[in-house]
């Protein structure tokens, strides 16, 4: 306790020298207006205030949200009504705005454009091709579909040739992560005090505790009943680059259940995916198939108009944007989920070993099957393992705990 509590008073000096440059306040930044905001970690961003709260923020880059706290804004500037962007045409050469229909009587495929929806948001990406439903663009190398219901403007873009080196320089800037630490000291009435922020890196972590550097080079390890949120920014920590963004509706089959990854909330596109409630065969009460092949658990899957979930798909199912270490919290608990690796129990046999989804048995009984970021095959889930544990698959050969659970997408 006397060692925390030492890495705790370092983590205070350093919060405490960055308060000193950070924003006070958020009253002044008006949700829906451009801003353009310099943060404590020599980032540069400008966008869109999607929403804000007393202590953080969602701005749009791009048409990237961006989630950060207050205390990462050394400085902002009001730069223009989001709504005055593009309420007029812009009459500059190579930039014309057009209707849905205007760019379904010619299509132009390859052709870039910039897709505004109805809610403010801003789609960037090549033209692949449109109908009476959807718009499809070529965004980062993933087909992503825009319903054409929702709809607002498309801008036409003129083709750029763009220099390697500078399109580097060019890419959104990554955000450090955050972790949010339970403070152990309390003020004169026994009450204890707000919470630490820490900005920096997420180094390692297992089913214990997470290790931890801040970007003034400290480091430390906290158990994660010491940590009360963590906020994931990092190239290393976030994992959703092969999910695709969808913009249309996602309606589940029966037996499934819609994850939001992260958790969107109404009137934005956000990235969906469906995912069995229970482990294959999906059946309340039944015992899990394991002893199935990586290839044969693709079979499966795809026999009910499925396919095999990704890793990240699967992390995001059984952690939520909190990133919790357990479908169930952050703590771990040895009667929540069956965590004895000789026997195999029911599906849905323990209550409490579901996530704020209600998906079952994820950190628990069986190890499932999933693509990893290189399409490879590894397993996840288990007795005794976190939701962000990847197994490696050992060449998708059947073993003796290991099954499968499938998930849908549009």
């Amino acid at each position: 306790m006397r060692t925390n509590s030492l890495r705790l008073s370092g983590f205070l000096i350093f919060v405490g020298i960055l308060s000193c440059f950070a924003l006070d306040s958020l009253n002044d930044i008006v949700v829906g207006k451009t801003y353009h905001m310099i943060l404590t970690t020599g980032d540069e961003l400008e966008g869109v205030v999607d929403s804000k709260t007393d202590s953080s923020l969602i701005l749009e880059s791009n048409g990237t949200p961006y989630t950060f706290i207050k205390n990462l804004i050394i400085e902002y500037k009001l730069v223009a009504n989001s709504a005055q962007n593009y309420s007029l045409p812009d009459t500059t050469v190579g930039k014309n705005f057009v209707s849905y229909e205007d760019v379904q009587k010619k299509p132009v495929t390859g052709q870039k454009l910039e897709v505004h929806i109805k809610d403010g948001s801003v789609f960037t990406g090549n033209l692949i091709s449109i109908d009476d439903e959807n718009i499809k663009l070529n965004i980062n190398n993933s087909t992503v579909p825009v319903a054409q219901s929702i709809v607002d403007k498309i801008t036409m873009l003129a083709a750029q040739k763009i220099d390697s080196s500078a399109s580097i320089k060019a890419q959104a800037p990554v955000l450090p992560d955050t972790l949010i630490v339970k403070n152990l000291e309390t003020d004169e009435y026994g009450i204890a005090k707000a919470n630490i922020v820490l900005v920096g890196k997420i180094l390692s972590e297992n089913n214990n505790t997470l290790s931890f550097q801040t970007l003034t080079g400290a480091k430390a390890d906290f158990s994660f009943d010491q940590i009360a949120q963590i906020f994931r920014h990092s190239a290393e920590s976030t994992a959703t680059d092969s999910i695709k963004l969808y913009a249309q509706p996602l309606i589940c089959p029966q037996g499934m259940i819609l994850i939001n990854v992260p958790p969107g909330k109404a009137g934005r596109p956000y990235f969906k995916t469906c995912i069995d409630k229970y482990e294959f065969p999906n059946l309340a009460g039944s015992i899990p198939q394991v002893n199935v092949a990586f290839d044969d658990a693709q079979k499966l899957c795809e026999k009910q108009g499925k396919r095999l979930c990704t890793s990240q798909e699967w992390q995001w199912a059984c952690s939520g944007i909190e990133g919790y270490a357990y479908s169930y919290g952050w703590t771990f608990d040895k009667q929540a989920c069956n965590t004895n690796g000789n026997s195999i129990e029911p599906s849905g046999n323990r209550n409490h070993c579901t996530g704020k989804f209600g998906v079952f048995d994820m950190v628990g009984n069986v190890f499932e099957w999933v693509k990893a970021a290189d399409n490879n095959p590894a397993a996840m889930g288990g007795p005794l393992s976190k939701c962000q544990t990847i197994a490696t698959g050992g060449g998708g050969d059947p073993k003796p705990q290991t099954g499968l659970r499938c998930c849908k997408s549009n």
